[in-house]
């Protein structure tokens, strides 16, 4: 080991970087697997760009929508190389749990029991959370052998029994999104944070503490959450944004609500939405990017042609034809805007420079494209996180991702599936800087890549 490291250290680094500027994603990990000197120099060649996490090609294309509750992940896409690397063995988690969010690195699921837990699928390292029985209203979640949930709970005084549920309707009524305040894998003082109830409650697990708190909110419901510098931004529909502390030294196991930052919401975004009621619905996110804040509204169109033509239902029908049209819907554009805290207002943004937004139903990000070839500045990657659409019809749903230009208001594809009816919707995971630097010494660990 010693005459290895000796032999390493008297490569110039300029001609490792020449070597590591060719090599793939998983040649990068095999070396940096070799020594301490290797896996420093090719640090920076190791994608910190955003993976695809994909469903089975196979399962998705030859199934016919109707049965779809038990497929899982099994690979991912890498953008840099164009390439999906194929798990040989799918873990148990990625089959059999739902999927409920994606953070610095790391994946929520949700299992049956209603016990959440965070799994890194580059690691194989699974985190059990405390249960949410109690906060979902939850008497009962059984999974059956078909997939499918099985579902008795409480809400607002209600009881409800479903014996057939799939994943993304157990997302749709209980938790839409769920971040993480830091990494894991850094034994940093992270939390958990749930948008959860129909986005009315923000709930919040703290790490070394065995229950979640809900916090003391006064403008339900919510659009969006994002985690930025320990602190929680809540976007809320009255346009308002509550800036909440997640407890540093100072607040360890409790949360202190800072401020609320009261916004008119953007003109061209209200004027836009007007004019197209009764076409389709908005969704909002919150980004953090390069310190700024900003919000994104996508507008996503209930019925799109081939052509990107807006329909409403009743354009579906004939007079000939007793089957409608099939036409699933579509994201036709997005506005992007910047937080001016000075004037308290939202500012709209032309360009986002060399930057990239990756949004759905992960923690949304920005990246800088600079170092990535195959990824498009000024653009925003999405997926298709419309929990309340994905379960209503056999023919589509998990299939409204692309890449949008904001330049010249493009689409483009990302990764093509011959059919509309993707489930488990595919997803974006982002490994964080300290995932990287640990990859090649945990490669022995990695469950077997294939390449397609």
């Amino acid at each position: 080991a010693k005459r290895r490291k000796s032999l390493a250290d008297q490569v110039p680094t300029e001609i490792f970087w020449s070597i590591f500027n060719k090599l793939s994603f998983i040649d990068l990990i095999q070396a940096k697997a070799v020594c301490s000197s290797w896996n420093l120099a090719s640090e920076e060649f190791v994608s910190k760009m955003p993976w695809l996490m994909l469903p089975s090609k196979k399962e998705v294309d030859e199934g016919d929508g109707a049965f779809v509750n038990n497929n899982g992940y099994t690979g991912f896409f890498n953008l840099c190389e164009n390439r999906v690397y194929n798990l040989k063995t799918t873990p148990m988690e990625f089959r059999e749990s739902c999927c409920i969010g994606s953070s610095n690195g790391w994946l929520v699921f949700l299992e049956h029991k209603a016990v959440p837990f965070l799994f890194n699928p580059f690691k194989q390292i699974k985190i059990h959370l405390p249960s949410v029985d109690y906060l979902l209203g939850l008497k009962k979640m059984e999974r059956n052998e078909d997939g499918e949930y099985e579902l008795d709970y409480l809400k607002k005084n209600q009881r409800f029994f479903f014996k057939v549920c799939g994943k993304q309707q157990v997302r749709e009524c209980f938790i839409q999104k769920a971040i993480l305040s830091g990494k894991p894998d850094c034994n940093e003082n992270f939390s958990v944070v749930l948008l959860c109830n129909n986005r009315e409650e923000i709930a919040y697990h703290q790490r070394g503490y065995n229950s979640w708190t809900v916090i003391d909110v006064s403008h339900p419901t919510y659009r969006d959450i994002i985690c930025h510098k320990n602190q929680l931004y809540a976007l809320s529909d009255n346009n308002s944004i509550e800036v909440w502390d997640l407890g540093g030294r100072d607040y360890v196991g409790r949360i202190v609500n800072k401020s609320d930052i009261v916004l008119p919401f953007p003109d061209k975004s209200h004027t836009k939405g007007n004019s197209l009621r009764g076409f389709g619905t908005s969704k909002f996110y919150l980004v953090e990017s390069c310190d700024d804040l900003l919000l994104i509204v996508r507008f996503i169109g209930d019925y799109v042609d081939f052509d990107g033509t807006l329909l409403t239902e009743w354009d579906l029908l004939t007079e000939t034809c007793t089957q409608p049209k099939i036409c699933p819907y579509r994201t036709c554009f997005f506005h992007v805007y910047q937080l001016d805290f000075d004037e308290l207002k939202w500012v709209e943004v032309e360009s986002l420079n060399d930057r990239a937004l990756f949004l759905g139903g992960n923690q949304s990000v920005s990246v800088s494209v600079q170092s990535f070839p195959n990824c498009e500045t000024n653009s925003i990657y999405f997926t298709d996180d419309c929990w309340e659409k994905t379960e209503e019809d056999y023919n589509y749903g998990g299939h409204d991702m692309g890449i949008y230009n904001i330049k010249d208001e493009s689409f483009k594809p990302i990764y093509e599936f011959s059919s509309d009816k993707i489930q488990p919707p595919p997803c974006w995971i982002i490994p964080s800087a300290m995932l990287e630097s640990q990859l090649g010494q945990c490669v022995a660990s990695l469950p077997g890549y294939k390449f397609l």
